[in-house]
């Protein structure tokens, strides 16, 4: 018995030790800045503080596109970080976390191997996509809830997503007409491998109007295609119809092709 208790103390402090000792905040947080494995992207984390039992805390990680220009904003913004590392994966050298945060208020939460590409898991749910750098970066302004959960491993995995109750204003893209206060509700399923993404799935549904979009994005370029549908019940001025007569098909039928590049955006 006193074998057992003297083994459980000095277990504990051992991973006190280890914890406040050899694994420095710099070093945490130099494994989350560069856990992406990516060579156009990286996170900023601010306000970064270890918390007892290999917890820590950040007031904000920022994802960010690596760029000359110092001027560039970040792309996405996570508040509030809290995670935990992994003790025994601290121990096989191959350290992943867990972590929980806000964005837009909304939760997100996930896991995550800080070396490498290795697996990320990431859910979120009830984010408003208003404000959010990247989509208004698109040239997309509006109201809507966004849910989302990603898979993935080694640069390979699936992106699900949805938008409810959407309120967004009609843009352009590419110099294409995007008429997306048509719709109110979405939702898609992406494909990643290897810096491509395949668009398997993206429907939009409104009151009378359906669209779907499919197509690629590979590296920086964007090739999508919009096929939207209307029946009788839709209801729409004559300035909306008249910027979407250069793309019909047939009575009904619109087809809509997006060719851009992503490197143009800016923050």
């Amino acid at each position: 018995m006193k074998k057992s208790l003297f083994f459980i103390i000095f277990l504990s402090l051992f991973v006190f030790g280890t914890w406040f000792i050899a694994v420095p905040e710099r070093l945490i947080t130099d494994l989350l800045e560069n856990s992406l494995g990516s060579n156009d992207l990286f996170l900023s984390a601010e306000g970064f503080k270890k918390g007892l039992f290999y917890n820590f805390s950040a007031e904000k990680i920022s994802l960010k596109r690596k760029s000359s220009g110092a001027s560039d904003g970040p792309l996405l913004i996570f508040d509030s970080v809290d995670g935990r590392l992994n003790f025994v994966s601290l121990l096989r050298l191959a350290p992943e976390l867990d972590f929980d945060c806000i964005m837009n208020n909304g939760r997100i939460n996930g896991a995550v191997r800080l070396k490498g590409r290795g697996s990320k898991r990431i859910n979120g749910d009830g984010i408003n996509i208003s404000g959010i750098p990247f989509i208004e970066s698109l040239g997309i302004r509006g109201d809507g809830d966004l849910a989302v959960n990603l898979l993935l491993d080694n640069g390979t995995g699936e992106l699900k997503f949805s938008v409810d109750d959407a309120r967004l204003v009609n843009t352009s893209l590419g110099g294409v007409f995007l008429p997306l206060e048509m719709f109110k509700n979405m939702k898609g399923i992406m494909a990643i491998n290897s810096g491509a993404v395949e668009v398997k799935s993206f429907s939009l549904e409104g009151r009378g109007v359906n669209a779907r979009i499919k197509g690629i994005i590979k590296g920086s370029d964007m090739d999508l295609n919009m096929e939207l549908t209307m029946d009788s019940s839709f209801e729409s001025g004559p300035i909306l119809m008249k910027m979407l007569e250069q793309y019909r098909i047939s009575p009904g039928y619109y087809s809509l092709p997006f060719k851009y590049s992503l490197s143009s955006l800016k923050t």
